[in-house]
């Protein structure tokens, strides 16, 4: 509610600063007098030449801008990539409404002052362009800062960057990858004073294919180097330590050189850190309290427990002339893990009601090798091909404890003791290879092929002391070696043809052929109460599935006018499975044809969608033998041979404009068949029986709604406010002692977020986030299903300042009132804070101070079938660290 209430007197504020500001309105024509659509339309302060706004002229050649400045000397600058550039003088009344006469844009025969440098902002074909001579940052400032001096670009604190209310989900420099998994590598990384032009639009890739619907294509920043510079080198290096033995260290070496470039990176911590990057808040008001989300493909990211990471790495790109692209990605990653875990549920059975507590350590190290590569040739203007393989190699070993008790409220039901080492590897290779030809204007060819072999070993070692004292000897140990191989492979083939001839309708017709394989082996030896190793032949759960689909499929587009677009389509698929099943001697193959209609009718901002799809069988659900090594547990057989069919309907609405973003969607999901579980508990000792089955149809619905607004107040204001509110539901089937049931799960999320940004130094984001679930059951007035309902209540504020006489702070707190137990509740305050001073050579010195209250805590509450349970996992607990961050920048001019 304070939320409200702020955003309010912001929005009051707004109101009384657009008293005392005005709007500007004109149409742009050319020199033949025809509207000028997407021309640049720009308001600089005569003072400095700083850019205040800008907008694009509609397809009527209009524009209009509002709350401009009253009382001070303005200059409109007008520009389009087809005519010459113009401005004029401005100067607004208070509240005054200016209207201008036609502005007719041509070469030099106007009489108004035509400016040969280039503008501001302009529209370049696609491309909107900012030239950064007109944009001033501070020394040593970064990409991320200049980015946020431009118009029509939003910056949050996590470093996400939203453009037209869209977020941007690729950065690259000079047109190239530049570690493409994160762009905050290089937005928080890349200096300032090297960048010309910043470049912003929608990625349409290499193809020819006329793109259906623009507003999805992914929208991509480039950073453009200034051309005087022969080369530049230039990155950082940072380090810190702390209490608690906790430390960082890492660097970033970057070197462009005309077509090549070459960036060098390491890092290594054990705070849970994302890679590199040494900005303190990667969420908004620390609500990512372990600062465990981060570059995902660069290491650092752990979800549970504490780590040690340590990588380094090489991207390079070249470019051979015009026509031929290299880019190559290299990382080398150690991770050293632990996580420890303790817990406790709660279940009934038959009016009976079980307590059970458990403890789970878990000690892992890893290595791996991951190469991503891409070259890319275009033969000439027609014609391209792309290759971009990839390998990944990881080594691991580990080791792991853990005890259990079960009990009742007058008497104890069993107990076990294990222990485990494991050791391993994963061998990945995937690529991509498309080549594409467009034989002319109207028609076009291509192939694609698409190849995954992956090769899985797993060796586990494990003891296990169980004690069950209901039974006659209540004591057995049970000691077993498990090896598990997998070979897997997926290759996909397609081959299609775009037709443009007719004007409004389109289509593509296109074959595919997909074949997929994998073979999951085990090796199991044991031992039982001393009594000698056996080969455990019975217990191996080996199988094999391979698959073929045949596709063969045909697509329109149909474009009646310019608001109205339809793809209409149906493909008809043909898929063979065959399962065989080694220890039982069994083998099953199926044969089967579909059809799976499309079609998508989009008018304006509306979009309705509805498609039938296939899936293949879970086999990763499959047992294929009947395992009751485990004292404690038996697993039941269980197959799974059908392919499912799954019906979507989506409908939604987005609107994004400079000023404000609204988008909703819901959707309906229905399948004809899913997976479900069984189990049945034997209350005396505890004894679990479990077994997966091809359960009925699902309908899950889910629903989103979106709003932002963003406002100014004067030049030194930045002011946004955002709501994301989204609902799901979740089927599955779960049976327990012979009582079949249908779980329904529905959530709500809830947020909220006010941000104030003033002069980009200091920035202020209050959020408030509400999450609720509750698990439903079909099976009614049954106490051994209940229905829970489970919520939680997150208020968070980040506060950034940069560098003001030298020193900047980020600092974010979070209060969490969410499980703290079985039943009971607790708040967890949150807070997070780092100062940086910049010395006299652009370096700086951190102090940072995590969990400062030393209250984080990573708790887990839930509820599945009749049971609810609670855990606890170790995380980050408070530390402070001292550091020290050095920039260099190396600049060679052309002569």
């Amino acid at each position: 509610m304070k939320l409200y209430v702020l955003s309010l007197l912001f929005l009051c504020i707004n109101f009384a600063y657009s008293q005392n500001s005005g709007s500007l309105k004109g149409t742009v024509i050319d020199h033949t007098n025809k509207p000028l659509e997407k021309a640049t339309v720009s308001i600089l302060m005569q003072q400095d030449s700083s850019v205040l706004s800008y907008s694009l002229t509609n397809d009527k050649g209009e524009f209009n801008l509002v709350k401009l400045p009253a009382n001070k000397n303005l200059i409109l600058y007008i520009s389009h990539v087809n005519s010459s550039n113009y401005h004029q003088d401005i100067l607004l009344n208070p509240d005054e409404k200016k209207q201008l006469d036609s502005i007719k844009l041509g070469g030099k025969l106007l009489d108004e002052v035509v400016i040969s440098v280039a503008p501001p902002v302009r529209m370049n074909k696609d491309t909107l362009e900012y030239n950064t001579d007109f944009f001033k940052t501070r020394p040593n400032a970064n990409a991320e800062e200049l980015l946020k001096q431009l118009p029509g670009l939003q910056i949050n604190m996590d470093g996400t960057i939203y453009y037209e209310g869209k977020e941007v989900s690729q950065v690259k420099v000079n047109g190239k990858d530049f570690f493409a998994s994160d762009l905050r590598i290089a937005t928080r990384n890349l200096d300032a004073s090297l960048i010309k032009t910043v470049q912003v639009y929608r990625d349409k890739g290499e193809s020819k294919k006329t793109v259906e619907d623009e507003e999805k294509l992914p929208i991509t920043i480039n950073l453009k180097f200034k051309k005087d510079f022969l080369k530049a080198s230039f990155g950082k290096l940072y380090g810190s330590v702390g209490t608690r033995d906790r430390y960082e260290a890492g660097g970033l070496f970057n070197t462009f050189q005309d077509t090549l470039q070459l960036s060098l990176i390491g890092f290594g911590n054990n705070i849970n850190r994302e890679s590199f990057d040494y900005n303190e808040l990667n969420q908004h008001g620390g609500l990512g309290r372990a600062e465990n989300y981060g570059f995902n493909d660069f290491g650092g990211r752990n979800y549970n427990g504490k780590a040690n990471d340590i990588a380094g790495g090489f991207n390079l790109n070249n470019d051979w002339g015009k026509k031929t692209k290299l880019n190559l990605m290299y990382m080398l990653k150690y991770k050293n893990e632990e996580g420890q875990n303790q817990g406790s549920q709660t279940s009934l059975y038959d009016n009976v009601k079980q307590f059970g507590e458990n403890e789970y350590n878990s000690y892992r190290k890893s290595l791996a090798h991951n190469i991503n590569t891409l070259f890319r040739h275009r033969m000439d203007t027609t014609a391209y091909v792309e290759f971009t393989p990839k390998l990944s190699i990881t080594n691991n070993d580990g080791k792991t404890d853990s005890w259990m008790n079960t009990y009742t409220e007058d008497k104890k039901i069993n107990n076990s003791k294990s222990n485990n080492t494991s050791d391993g590897y994963n061998i990945n290779y995937d690529h991509n290879f498309h080549i594409e030809k467009q034989l002319s204007k109207k028609h076009l060819v291509s192939l694609k092929n698409t190849i995954n072999i992956r090769n899985d070993k797993s060796e586990e070692i494990g003891n296990q002391l169980t004690e069950i004292f209901q039974n006659p000897i209540p004591n057995t140990s049970l000691w077993e070696n498990r090896t598990n191989r997998e070979k897997s492979s997926s290759i996909k083939t397609f081959a299609g043809y775009n037709n443009t001839s007719i004007e409004k309708l389109n289509f593509d017709f296109y074959i595919s052929y997909n074949t997929s394989s994998s073979r999951p082996t085990q090796s199991l030896f044991y031992n039982r109460d001393n009594t000698g190793t056996i080969h455990g032949e019975q217990f191996e759960n080996s199988y094999s599935f391979k698959s073929q689909e045949y596709v063969t499929a045909m697509k329109f587009y149909w474009k009646p006018f310019k608001k109205l677009a339809v793809n209409f389509g149906t493909a008809y698929a043909v898929k063979d499975n065959q399962f065989d099943l080694f220890k039982i001697n069994k083998r099953k193959t199926t044969s089967n044809g579909y059809w799976l209609p499309n079609i998508n009718i989009r008018y304006k901002d509306f979009d309705l969608s509805w498609s039938k799809d296939l899936e293949s069988p879970a086999t990763y659900q499959i047992q294929s033998i009947r395992d009751t090594l485990n004292p404690l547990m038996t697993r039941l057989s269980a197959f799974f041979y059908e392919n499912k069919l799954q019906q979507s309907t989506r409908f939604s609405f987005n609107k994004y404009t400079q000023k404000y973003q609204l988008g909703f969607s819901s959707g309906v999901n229905y399948k004809d068949k899913s997976e479900g579980h069984r189990s049945w508990r034997n209350v005396t000792n505890g004894h679990y029986t479990i077994q997966a089955f091809q359960a009925g149809s699902t309908t899950n619905y889910n629903g989103y709604l979106y709003g932002r607004y963003n406002f100014k107040a004067g030049n030194d204001w930045v002011f946004y406010i955002s709501q994301n509110s989204s609902l799901y539901t979740y089927q599955y089937y779960s049976s327990i002692n012979d009582v079949d049931n249908k779980l329904t799960n529905l959530g709500i999320n809830l947020t909220q977020e006010f941000s104030v940004t003033w002069k980009n130094l200091i920035g202020l984001t209050p959020k408030y986030t509400y999450s609720w679930n509750k698990a439903q059951n079909s099976v009614k007035n049954n106490p051994d299903f209940i229905a829970t309902a489970n919520r939680t209540h997150n208020v968070g504020v980040g506060l950034n300042i940069n560098p003001i006489k030298g020193f900047s702070l980020e600092t974010s707190y979070s209060l969490e009132n969410r499980a703290s137990g079985l039943s009971g509740r607790d708040n967890y305050h949150i807070l997070n804070s780092s100062i940086y001073y910049t010395l006299k050579n652009n370096s700086q010195i951190k102090l940072t101070g995590f969990d400062i209250l030393n209250q984080n805590r990573q708790n887990y509450w839930g509820t599945s079938g009749n049971t609810t349970y609670f855990q606890n996992t170790v995380t980050l607990r408070q530390y402070f660290l001292l550091g020290y961050i050095y920039k260099f920048k190396v600049t060679k001019l052309k002569n």
